[in-house]
C-alpha cells in the first residue's frame, strides 16, 4: 500500500525511488550534495524541486491505478452480477 509523503524528505525519497542520488540529482539539475541535504532536511528544497517531485509521485500513482488490484476486480464483477440480477428481476 502506498504511504503518502508527509515531509520534504519523504517526498523526495518517494520521487527518487530506486535511482541513486547522483542519477536523481542530474534529473533535478542540482548537485548530489544538495540533494543529500534536501533528503536530510538540512536544506529547504526550492519550489522547482518540490514541484517536480510532486509530479513524479503523482504520475507513479496514476500509472499504478491503471491495473486494478484483485479486490477492485472482484467488486467490479460483483456490481455487474447485481446489475444483471436486477435486470432479470424486472422482466
Amino acid at each position: 500500500m502506498f504511504v503518502y509523503p508527509t515531509s520534504q524528505s519523504e517526498l523526495i525519497r518517494a520521487a527518487r525511488g530506486s535511482r541513486t542520488q547522483a542519477e536523481f540529482a542530474r534529473l533535478l539539475r542540482c548537485d548530489r550534495s544538495c540533494l543529500s541535504r534536501y533528503e536530510r532536511e538540512q536544506l529547504g528544497a526550492p519550489p522547482t524541486v518540490i514541484n517536480l517531485c510532486l509530479r513524479i509521485v503523482a504520475n507513479s500513482m496514476a500509472t499504478a491505478d491503471v491495473i486494478p488490484n484483485a479486490y477492485e476486480r472482484v467488486l467490479k464483477q460483483a456490481r455487474r452480477v447485481v446489475a444483471e440480477l436486477e435486470m432479470l428481476e424486472k422482466r
